[in-house]
């Protein structure tokens, strides 16, 4: 993936960048869950991992190793806990409350360490909280936005976490970063199974 970001960011040239393996969706068999990408962005089948309820989102088109880049370039981590690991339905506003308090900095920021945490602004709504703040600590992934949005939700009973950032040479400005977490975060739901016809004449 740090090869990618690289090619993302111009670190290296896009015709020196490998194509990845990509794919709109991802199906987190353990849990039931899946996560479909919104329009241009694909999940990074090499960096990702169903099986650790672990994905990585970005730009189709620099995965696939070519295209133009649009100025809502970016990459988002989704995380789904494990079972029974929910807890932000009917907990939101203390989850809230938390995420704007020092402990909860903690928990943002990329080192642990409270300090390197500024520009707070957690939010909540019916199932689902999100935070957005900035953070000096370095980031595991160069050449992102110092500038994070996230999202937490429950879905099949577990925690599901979202986090995303612009680059830092075109970072996302604050509207546009809530849109986009809020598009994938809202593409992450269980997964329906289809009904066959002898299933319905059972029931």
């Amino acid at each position: 993936m740090l090869r990618q970001v690289a090619c993302l960011v111009g670190v290296l040239a896009i015709a020196a960048c490998t194509p990845v393996t990509t794919q709109d969706s991802m199906v987190f068999t353990d849990s039931n869950i899946i996560a479909q990408a919104p329009t241009g962005y694909c999940v990074d089948g090499a960096a990702s991992n169903p099986e650790t309820g672990f994905a990585v989102l970005a730009l189709c088109a620099t995965l696939q190793g070519g295209g133009a880049i649009p100025s809502t370039a970016a990459v988002a981590t989704i995380q789904i806990g494990a079972a029974n690991s929910g807890m932000v339905a009917g907990g939101e506003t203390a989850l809230r409350d938390f995420l704007e308090s020092d402990a909860g900095a903690a928990l943002l920021s990329g080192s642990g360490d409270s300090s390197t945490i500024s520009v707070v602004d957690a939010q909540s709504s019916r199932g689902r909280v999100t935070v957005n703040f900035s953070d000096s600590a370095p980031h595991s992934m160069p050449g992102l936005q110092s500038h994070e949005w996230r999202a937490f939700k429950d879905i099949n009973g577990r925690l599901v976490t979202v986090a995303l950032r612009g680059l830092a040479t075109a970072p996302l400005d604050e509207s546009t970063g809530i849109w986009l977490l809020n598009a994938i975060t809202t593409g992450i739901s269980p997964v329906v199974f289809a009904q066959t016809d002898a299933q319905s004449s059972e029931s």
